[in-house]
């Protein structure tokens, strides 16, 4: 558990550098650090969703999971927690809302944020989770500049997520066949390549409710290893 704290820590304390950053920087500049920092997720999404070995899988993941997910507005409960958590701190930030949704979605899809809390579980591994940490304080520094401190919830909301998939590794491990990690993780690709599309205003996807998509492989494998 030490390890999620430490990603944890990571999170907030990128958060909170950012803001010190943000106060330096012209809105002209940051608009400038947006547009290119969009870009490389766009490239990280595009290499991710390509490694599939199952286009097929998925395609089916993603509109059956983006159905699932639209019919439970998943993406308007999570503007509407960013909202409540806004009042809730009384931030003046316009993307206060924003800032949380982006961050908090780019940390937690993914192969990391599943196969880091289970191999700290299991085999008392956490090299995952320290790469992962590194790399999200790296996420929010960048898009707290840009967003403000919103960014600064997805550190709480990320412990939580992982800390589920810790306490629960015993159960998924079985799961995690090569295969499976593969396919959720080109998924999870493809919710970032849609993600930074959102972002560059390329195209309007409210990606949250996308998020059921990630179960797809992992039923399909689950279902596959019933009948070997």
């Amino acid at each position: 558990m030490q390890y999620n704290l430490l990603n944890m820590a990571a999170i907030l304390a990128g958060g909170l550098l950012s803001l010190l950053l943000r106060k330096k920087l012209s809105m002209r500049l940051v608009d400038a650090a947006r547009v290119m920092a969009n870009l490389c997720i766009l490239v990280v999404g595009i290499q991710g969703a390509i490694a599939t070995r199952n286009t097929m899988l998925m395609l089916l993941s993603a509109v059956l999971g983006g159905v699932a997910g639209t019919a439970l507005q998943i993406d308007a409960a999570f503007q509407r927690l960013g909202e409540r958590l806004k009042g809730m701190v009384n931030s003046g930030d316009s993307r206060f809302s924003q800032g949380f949704v982006t961050v908090f979605m780019m940390q937690c899809i993914g192969s990391m944020a599943i196969l880091g809390p289970i191999n700290a579980a299991l085999k008392g591994d956490g090299s995952i989770l320290m790469l992962k940490s590194v790399l999200d304080f790296v996420s929010t520094l960048v898009y707290g500049a840009i967003y403000g401190s919103g960014v600064l919830l997805s550190g709480p909301f990320v412990f939580l997520y992982q800390s589920v998939i810790f306490l629960a590794a015993g159960l998924l491990s079985p799961l995690m066949t090569p295969e499976a990690v593969n396919e959720i993780s080109a998924v999870g690709s493809l919710l970032i390549l849609a993600l930074s599309l959102n972002l560059l205003d390329i195209v309007k996807v409210k990606v949250a409710d996308y998020l059921p998509a990630m179960l797809g492989p992992a039923i399909y494998y689950f279902v596959l290893s019933l009948f070997r």
